[in-house]
């Protein structure tokens, strides 16, 4: 520094003294005031910091820190302005959004100075203004064809948000849907809407998790949503069918709430089951039978036993031989013709190709009886008379002596007696 002195020049420092004097003499002759952007604002109000007005500051420093001090212009008007402070403090209202919001916003950003003594303390450009900072964006009410001003949406005060605003504008863009909007979801707009979502060309296919398909298509907004008027409210509208669907349920809950289990989008008649989820697949005659008829009780969660006696009865010609395995013989196709894997004693294909190996040919009354008359061309009285030269009298049990059917394979005959 002394070297830079030292190089000044004589006319140099009067230079200097003579600037000094012209600032020190305009100051003192502005009242302390070197630089006067203007004047300030005149309009009166409660008493702040000493003084009705800005007008009524004399000190530039009141206002104005030096940049060295470290205190931020913002800081001196809350000193002022103890309401704004208190909101900032408590996190309450729009200043305290606006003020610890990403973008730093400073008093002096909306509330302009020096303009004059009538000249507004508040302009906001809302092309500029950090509106999402309130919680509502204006991203998407920037892009209509007519922009949107302040007053529009805060008709009374800058602060205040007229509610009805939203309807006034947006009635005037589609009448029909805004009236049906309103009567569905209700009059409180910014309960769903943030002004980051779109307000038209809404999918519900391509927007939701829950895609409206078939018969769904036809239906309007309230007829799911009719009391649903918050955000959180639409997206805990229920997407199951008993959710909505329990007053048509024609089976009373008898068969449980999982409605798509049998029904599709379509219609409630268009309905199918497969009954193989129960682990009792239906094959052949059991495909033609009516539900109710095995499930009698009309309530069909309740697992019925699978067994053929539980829906077939015996029947009497059986006499309780062949136990209450029937699909041992028997197919769900139809009783008859039925097939015996069980050891049979007498061949079954004994006669076949004359007159069939049915079980009726051999037994035409009960299984337990049997005739070989059927097919062997025998007199009574003849067979009787031959038997009893032989010393058989017993000739009414064939298979006694004629195990395989064949005559010259007749086993000797021993009698009981």
């Amino acid at each position: 520094m002394q070297r830079r002195l030292g190089c000044l020049t004589p006319l140099g420092l009067v230079a200097a003294f003579v600037a000094l004097v012209v600032v020190v003499g305009i100051t003192l002759a502005r009242g302390g005031v070197l630089f006067n952007p203007g004047p300030l604002n005149a309009q009166t109000g409660e008493p702040k910091g000493g003084v009705r007005s800005h007008a009524e500051i004399q000190q530039c420093g009141q206002c104005h820190p030096a940049f060295w001090s470290g205190v931020r212009m913002a800081d001196l008007c809350l000193e002022c302005h103890t309401e704004v402070a208190d909101e900032v403090r408590t996190g309450q209202g729009l200043h305290a959004f606006l003020l610890e919001s990403p973008a730093q916003l400073t008093c002096r950003g909306c509330h302009t100075e020096h303009r004059g003594p009538d000249a507004p303390l508040t302009v906001l450009d809302p092309a500029r203004f950090p509106h999402e900072a309130t919680g509502f964006s204006l991203k998407a009410h920037r892009g209509l064809l007519v922009r949107v001003q302040c007053a529009d949406c805060h008709t009374q005060d800058i602060a205040v948000f007229d509610r009805a605003s939203c309807y006034t504008c947006h009635v005037q863009e589609d009448q029909v849907f805004t009236e049906a909007h309103r009567q569905t979801f209700g009059e409180n707009c910014l309960a769903c809407h943030d002004g980051v979502d779109r307000f038209s060309d809404f999918d519900h296919n391509r927007d939701t998790r829950f895609p409206l398909e078939d018969a769904h298509r036809g239906g309007t907004c309230s007829d799911c949503h009719l009391r649903d008027t918050t955000l959180i409210a639409l997206r805990e509208t229920p997407t199951t069918c008993v959710g909505c669907h329990a007053g048509d349920d024609a089976h009373d809950g008898a068969f449980g709430q999982r409605c798509e289990t049998c029904h599709q989008p379509t219609t409630w008649e268009d309905a199918t089951f497969d009954h193989a989820q129960t682990g009792f697949p239906l094959t052949g005659a059991h495909t033609q039978v009516a539900c109710q008829d095995c499930h009698t009780s009309g309530d069909f969660t309740v697992k019925l036993d699978a067994a053929c006696v539980a829906c077939h009865q015996e029947p009497d010609y059986h006499r309780g031989l062949f136990g209450t395995t029937c699909e041992a013989c028997h197919t769900t196709t139809a009783w008859q013709p039925a097939k015996y894997d069980e050891p049979h004693r007498f061949p079954i294909d004994h006669g076949a190709g004359l007159r069939g190996n049915s079980c009726q040919v051999c037994h035409p009354n009960t299984l337990q009886e049997y005739t070989c008359y059927g097919c062997h061309e025998h007199n009574p009285a003849r067979i009787a008379a031959e038997h009893r030269e032989e010393g058989i009298f017993d000739f009414q049990n064939c298979v006694k002596c004629h195990p395989t059917g064949r005559e010259e394979e007749a086993e000797g005959y021993e009698d009981d007696d």
